[in-house]
């Protein structure tokens, strides 16, 4: 069922003031639902008595010096508009979006949108752009209850209160150009050069193995397409304080491939978190900020264990490892930016008397992009 009726909608542009309001904006307001409940009003043709531009203390000289024909907005929380009905034979001009406008900037008032309607189109503005600002929506008649959806989108209570609705950063900030808090909003991270050894009792044994242990081709070559193959991603993250005052970065990985995110996430290294001593983030790219994290896992023997390209393999081998990871960053306006260097250790235990662990290092750049 339409919201206008299709003969209000064709005789729009020969309606009177008085007509515009109750044939085309009533329906429509009765639809939004302002005024039918306790979480809306709706006020109709308030007087508002002195100028909006007043300064100083009002006095019983003030008179009136007009009315909107609307004020609906949200009890309790942020949120409302006004609206003006012009005759068919009146054109929106200038004049009377400025008219609009005084009232929804008014003192009295402080509405965030004003919508003018004279029978041929619908506009809405938003107040704080002002009065010259184009209109956010424009709606010939005609079209009203087939985009009425537009309407909706920003005079609905529910979307009225998401737009409307403000949260003052309180904390202290980040650093220049950053609030106590920022979302990471994705990111990637480059690796420079790597570099692995084996060491068995403690000796080095990474050249002997090497040449004799075929795993260790294949590992390298894994390696080699971290490198130079796959483009490697930041999902997400967050900087934030907490309640000591202390800068908290937290990151989630994607991984090289799906694989690689699911052996990733077995070992509880999907997810990081870094601390720094730092007060600020820098914003000086000669003088990056240092964070840190260190992180513990273990691989029962006999795990499922995804590689890099889609094969699972099954652990021989208990492994318990840890990962260090070391990160500088700075933020220069837009972007953060920075380098890194990770060494993970892997410790497997063998059904041997020696010891046998394996140690990989990899440093490279990073560039995230927070939500400002």
């Amino acid at each position: 069922m339409d919201l206008i009726a299709s003969y209000a909608i064709a005789a729009g542009p020969t309606y009177n003031e008085t007509e515009v309001r109750y044939y085309l904006i009533d329906p429509l307001i009765r639809h939004l639902g302002y005024g039918e409940d306790e979480t809306s009003y709706l006020d109709l043709e308030r007087v508002l008595k002195y100028p909006y531009f007043h300064i100083g203390r009002r006095s019983g000289k003030d008179v009136p010096l007009g009315k909107a024909d609307y004020l609906a907005g949200l009890k309790g929380a942020r949120g409302s508009f006004v609206v003006e009905a012009k005759a068919g034979s009146v054109a929106i001009t200038n004049l009377e979006v400025e008219q609009a406008h005084s009232y929804a900037a008014h003192a009295q008032v402080g509405a965030n949108y004003f919508l003018l309607c004279n029978g041929h189109e619908l506009r809405i503005y938003e107040t704080l752009s002002g009065p010259s600002a184009q209109p956010v929506v424009a709606i010939p008649i005609a079209e009203v209850n087939q985009r009425f959806h537009e309407i909706e989108n920003i005079l609905s209570k529910v979307n009225l209160a998401r737009l409307c609705k403000v949260e003052y950063d309180r904390g202290l900030k980040l650093c220049n150009g950053l609030g106590s808090a920022v979302n990471l909003r994705s990111g990637f991270y480059k690796i420079i050069d790597q570099n692995y050894r084996i060491f068995v009792d403690g000796e080095d044994h990474t050249q002997v193995l090497r040449a004799n242990l075929p795993q260790i081709a294949q590992m390298e070559q894994q390696l080699e397409q971290l490198k130079n193959v796959f483009i490697l991603r930041v999902e997400s993250g967050r900087l934030e304080r907490d309640e000591n005052g202390r800068i908290l970065a937290r990151a989630q990985m994607s991984g090289a491939t799906e694989p690689n995110r699911q052996g990733m996430e077995m070992m509880g290294i999907d997810q990081l978190s870094f601390t720094t001593a730092a007060k600020f983030i820098s914003i000086d790219a000669d003088n990056l900020t240092l964070f840190e994290t260190i992180k513990d896992f273990s691989i029962p023997q006999g795990t499922l264990m995804p590689q890099l390209m889609g094969e699972v393999g099954q652990m021989a081998n208990t492994v318990d490892g840890g990962l260090f990871l070391r990160i500088w960053m700075y933020f220069n306006g837009q972007e953060i930016i920075g380098e890194f260097h990770a060494s993970s250790h892997y410790d497997i235990a063998l059904p041997v008397p020696q010891s046998f662990r394996m140690e990989i290092e990899f440093t490279g750049t990073f560039k995230l992009v927070p939500d400002l």
